[in-house]
């Protein structure tokens, strides 16, 4: 048993006996280094296994992390370009949309409501000429102010505006709604989205009393809507000069906080 005792806690006492010496200079049995086997018993190339892989692990790790913060620069850059862009879009689509009812409300000697001697050809080939509204240059103008207040409707919408251009966007389409059954009597109709359409032949036939009274002077339909157009348009100008940041949630919001660090200085 104490034979035994002493194989089982000193193998390199056992062997040395028996052993040779090996080419690299350690003891040697049976093929085997009895050097290198201690170590292993003793546990001391375990540690320096782990110590190496640690060291690796550590150095691996460091990689990554470089890695991610700079694929966050970018990720945080991209995000700040593209709210930029949307920004720009709903400034230059507010700034559209109030020129378009800007030509519609003004008034006086330049007022598009103005009659005037329209010649028209008949089936037979003859022309009539009488005074009367313009209402092809009309429509072509109710039809563009359509078109840009639903544009203003897509860029205003997305997540680049800011809470007052929300807010601004919201009570211009309630307006709309309010004027939803007297638009209709025109040929324009709001859809279920808030957009409009323009029916040419509908409001090419309308009274142009009641389009006029809609689209004409600055306390009219089209006069109000200008009014948010231009409010919309400084809001996002007012966002791009001062910035953008994001919050927790992915979300962007004003950086109103800029405003007030300028009393500082």
């Amino acid at each position: 048993m104490s034979i035994y005792m002493n194989m089982k806690t000193n193998y390199s006492s056992l062997f040395s006996s028996l052993s040779g010496s090996s080419s690299s200079g350690g003891s040697n049995f049976l093929g085997i280094n009895l050097a290198e086997y201690a170590s292993i018993k003793s546990g001391a190339y375990g540690k320096a296994l782990k110590a190496y892989y640690a060291k690796n692990s550590t150095s691996k790790s460091g990689s990554t992390s470089n890695d991610s913060k700079t694929k966050e620069t970018n990720s945080s850059k991209l995000q700040k370009d593209t709210a930029k862009q949307a920004l720009s879009e709903i400034k230059n689509d507010a700034s559209d949309l109030y020129s378009a009812a800007n030509k519609l409300t003004t008034t006086g000697t330049k007022s598009l409501f103005n009659k005037k001697d329209i010649t028209t050809t008949n089936e037979d080939g003859t022309k009539t000429t009488k005074n009367d509204y313009d209402r092809d240059a009309i429509y072509s103008a109710v039809k563009n102010f359509a078109k840009e207040y639903n544009s203003l409707i897509d860029s205003a919408s997305s997540n680049a505006a800011g809470k007052n251009t929300s807010r601004t966007l919201s009570s211009m389409m309630s307006l709309t709604d309010v004027f939803k059954n007297q638009l209709e009597k025109v040929g324009i109709t709001v859809e279920s989205s808030g957009k409009l359409t323009v029916d040419e032949e509908t409001f090419k036939k309308a009274d142009m009393l009641k389009v006029k009274g809609l689209f004409n002077g600055s306390n009219s339909y089209a006069g109000n809507v200008g009014g948010y157009a231009s409010t919309i348009g400084s809001n996002a100008s007012s966002d791009l000069n001062y910035g953008k940041t994001y919050t927790a949630s992915g979300s962007y919001s004003p950086f109103e906080s800029g405003l007030s660090y300028n009393g500082y200085f």
